[in-house]
């Protein structure tokens, strides 16, 4: 049996539990439970530019 979810105000709640379609992004714990991973040392188009100069194809 899963314990109740406590929260810190009722915002909270109502973010998490009543409208959590509205939420604008993610929380730290959706992002930690992801497998992907994620690169912010690169921008794409710069990624890009870099793969297609050294000859690479996706």
């Amino acid at each position: 049996m899963v314990a109740p979810r406590a929260f810190q105000s009722y915002a909270e709640f109502e973010r998490e539990l009543i409208r959590p379609s509205l939420r604008v992004g993610w929380s730290v714990d959706e992002l930690e439970e992801s497998d992907h991973v994620l690169d912010f040392d690169l921008d794409p188009f710069e990624k890009t530019l870099l793969a297609v100069e050294n000859g690479e194809d996706d």
